[in-house]
């Protein structure tokens, strides 16, 4: 998700899916214990050992499923891909440079959106699948709730056979929460989100001179606004976390001055 390709290690995972080269650094699975805190803390859990495998198991799924989306697209045009997951997530990296930085000419500005949007589609397809198996397969309810503009899907099993079944409605939450809130929230006009490359490659479509400055100055704002909203609801990671590309954006807008 960010930042640039980790150093191998010999403590890393690596494997194909679908003939994309995969590699998980280790540290990959600090990233679940640090987003999944506010899970862990709930005083409902009676297994706190089962819910930190669940929640790294949906982690691991739901980041590599995102990934594969940017992979897949990046073969679609023909270049070759390879995933990264690390501790800031993940990395769908073409031998060619990581989409996040090409400047190869092989892909132009329509074609690096649809690869920068394939990996939230591919997220929230993957909350779809979760949604039609909580619906029509375990007979429950979807409630939508808010935290602020950002959707919320929970799962309601509870008038179901399977509503004493904590590992699974656990499984189901964390699985929403990653794949809905986390891709909707990629999508924001950030920089280097994904949704921050879609506004910078929109912006240097509508204004090929003067679209890349647009763009870090549209990012600076989103960033600063996201990063005072986790402030106001104290999710203070979501302020670091958008703190930090904000101020990243203005610095890069300084170098372009």
């Amino acid at each position: 998700m960010l930042l640039s390709e980790p150093q191998s290690t010999p403590y890393d995972i690596q494997f194909n899916l679908f003939g994309i080269p995969v590699r998980v650094h280790p540290l990959f699975f600090l990233l679940p214990l640090i987003l999944g805190q506010g899970i862990l803390a709930n005083p409902n859990i009676s297994n706190v050992g089962v819910a930190l495998l669940l929640l790294c198991a949906v982690f691991f799924v739901s980041i590599l499923v995102h990934e594969l989306g940017h992979a897949l697209a990046y073969r679609y045009y023909g270049l070759p891909a390879r995933i990264v997951l690390y501790w800031m997530g993940g990395l769908a990296i073409s031998d060619f440079g990581s989409w996040r930085s090409a400047r190869t000419g092989r892909i132009g500005p329509a074609q690096q959106i649809v690869i920068s949007f394939a990996g939230p589609l591919a997220g929230l397809a993957l909350a779809g699948l979760l949604v039609l198996i909580v619906l029509y397969v375990l007979g429950g309810k979807i409630e939508l709730a808010f935290f602020g503009v950002f959707p919320l899907l929970i799962p309601n099993l509870s008038e179901t056979p399977h509503g004493s079944r904590e590992a699974l409605i656990l499984l189901l939450h964390i699985g929403l929460f990653c794949n809905v809130f986390w891709n909707v929230l990629n999508l924001m006009p950030v920089f280097p989100l994904d949704g921050g490359q879609i506004a910078r490659n929109a912006c240097m479509m509508f204004d090929p001179r003067g679209g890349l400055q647009m763009s870090l100055m549209v990012s600076i704002v989103a960033g600063a606004a996201l990063a005072i909203f986790g402030m106001m609801n104290q999710a203070f990671f979501m302020t670091i976390f958008f703190g930090m590309m904000a101020y990243s954006s203005y610095q890069e807008l300084q170098y372009y001055r």
